[in-house]
């Protein structure tokens, strides 16, 4: 497996940030689009430093109906970039189901979307990977499952975020198993939880914090070995929203030792 990092994560100018993953022996990074400037620039640093891009980033809501045309052109321009840049993957989270849906209005809706957003990918060899997230109307791995039937589209796949699943009371080696070879691309993340002032055990309503791998409620090591045992063998890109380098550095230390060092 690789070990990468979001750009997004990391507190300098995209320069800098570069040189940050490329002298702490990253192998690559996940971009969101904002940061590109120029294309052909971005790969010019990246063949210089060795690093590799590993996954274009980011959108608007998929469950939304409100400017789908708005929502596909953007995906339509992430799937440009990702083969302009040569990794092909463009990651998303559904978002939340808005609150005047139904839940089967917001599965057909979320399935118009994302069945358009695949047709774009498929015509530039891409992949749209989504990211079942607790906080998403696509939860977990049976979710994505059930989006898959509905959309049938092999540009379909996985981002999968074992915090994310964590978040969303699951097992995240147990989605990995679910899931197998539809995963194409990580966030190795990890989490706590506080409660909120005034709730009870029990409730929803918790305060998430993102702590270094290894650190929190993932479970790392069983977590590793599925992605192992379903032959997945691509990036572990480190999320942390905070923008702590020293953390995000402790979580590379952490996943190196526990897949045995960098292929």
């Amino acid at each position: 497996m690789k070990i990468g990092v979001c750009e997004k994560d990391l507190p300098g100018t995209l320069e800098e940030n570069l040189e940050f993953i490329a002298k702490n022996g990253f192998d690559g990074f996940q971009v969101w689009p904002d940061k590109v400037k120029d294309t052909n620039e971005l790969l010019r640093q990246c063949s210089e430093l060795s690093i590799v891009v590993s996954a274009i980033g980011g959108g608007p809501n998929l469950v939304s109906s409100a400017e789908r045309g708005k929502t596909i052109d953007a995906f339509r321009m992430r799937f440009d970039l990702a083969k302009e840049l040569g990794c092909f993957i463009v990651t998303a989270e559904t978002k939340e189901k808005p609150a005047e849906m139904s839940e089967e209005e917001a599965w057909e809706s979320c399935t118009e979307n994302i069945r358009a957003i695949c047709a774009c990918a498929e015509k530039t060899g891409g992949a749209l990977a989504i990211e079942p997230s607790g906080s998403c109307f696509v939860k977990d791995a049976e979710d994505w499952l059930e989006l898959a039937r509905r959309v049938n589209s092999r540009a379909l796949k996985v981002n999968y975020d074992p915090a994310n699943i964590v978040w969303a009371g699951k097992n995240p080696a147990e989605g990995v198993r679910i899931l197998g070879s539809n995963i194409i691309h990580t966030h190795a993340k990890d989490i706590v939880f506080d409660r909120k002032a005034g709730y009870s055990e029990g409730t929803s309503n918790l305060v998430v914090h993102d702590v270094p791998a290894g650190k929190g409620k993932v479970g790392y090591k069983s977590y590793v070995q599925a992605l192992k045992d379903a032959g997945y063998d691509g990036f572990l890109t480190i999320e942390m929203h905070h923008k702590n380098t020293e953390e995000i550095l402790e979580s590379k230390e952490f996943l190196e030792n526990l897949i045995g060092g960098k292929k």
